[in-house]
């Protein structure tokens, strides 16, 4: 998604180098540099006392109909600890309390063309009944050898799922 017009005066914008390392659009107007960073997603493995984790079976693109840890983009007015509990509850109607940051990964959309960054948080349940909830057809525990491998739904999830059946316990 390309920005065609200034969010500060509403001038068309213009694509031209920026201090001689990047093009990026520029309002000739007033001045305002566009930097298109990438979107932060921010998730929980989270785990019950019964050494079952949380999943959810996504029912929105990337990934419909495939299963993955229960995330989600990071709001303008919250902390990556929030949004983690945040996006827990919404697809899953479980509370968690975060144990720890588990990990950071960047990852490239192939679709989208671009870039993003996702921090997962180690946590544990500590309320609720598994549900569908908003981004997700199901959402329930599996014990270590039952997580679907194959069918989840991004790279990054397989990759901290299985840093964590690997963890010293």
């Amino acid at each position: 998604m390309d920005p065609q017009y200034c969010a500060r005066c509403g001038h068309a914008l213009q694509v031209r180098e920026v201090r001689n390392d990047r093009v990026r659009p520029v309002c000739p107007a007033c001045g305002y540099i566009v930097y298109l960073n990438p979107p932060i997603a921010v998730g929980v493995i989270a785990e019950r006392s019964d050494g079952e984790i949380l999943l959810v079976l996504r029912a929105e693109n990337p990934g419909r109909g495939l299963w993955g840890l229960p995330a989600g983009f990071m709001e303008i007015d919250e902390t990556a600890e929030e949004t983690a509990r945040r996006e827990c509850l919404e697809e899953t109607g479980v509370t968690v309390e975060l144990d720890g940051l588990w990990g950071v990964w960047s990852y490239y959309h192939e679709p989208k063309q671009s870039s993003g960054v996702l921090i997962l948080y180690a946590a544990h349940a500590v309320e609720g009944t598994p549900r569908a909830a908003s981004d997700s057809l199901e959402a329930r525990y599996f014990r270590p050898d039952e997580i679907p491998d194959n069918l989840l739904a991004f790279a990054t999830h397989r990759e901290a799922l299985a840093r964590w059946r690997n963890r010293p316990k």
